[in-house]
């Protein structure tokens, strides 16, 4: 499920966050493309990092959505999650 596709409540928050990830060129106007139809059009798309300012009742809502998102591209996986307050790595 995209942001699109959820009907936002005046509960919601905006979270920031930046995605590190490997595999596809993200850069790519294919990747590009299929990141945008995957629900990335609240995110700016560096080399390698996706960076979310997302909007959610809860930061574990938006990071999962994203996470969903970025990771239903082929060939594009999360390596780590960073906040403005630190790194959270990936297990």
């Amino acid at each position: 499920m995209s942001p699109s596709d959820v009907q936002l409540s005046e509960h919601s928050k905006e979270f920031h966050f930046v995605l590190v990830t490997a595999g596809s060129d993200l850069l790519d106007w294919a990747t590009l493309d299929a990141l945008y139809e995957a629900g990335c059009g609240d995110a700016t798309i560096g080399n390698d990092t996706v960076e979310f300012t997302r909007s959610a009742a809860t930061r574990d809502e938006a990071l999962c959505s994203a996470m969903r998102d970025v990771e239903s591209v082929p060939g594009v996986s999360v390596l780590r999650i960073e906040f403005d307050d630190g790194v959270a790595g990936r297990t």
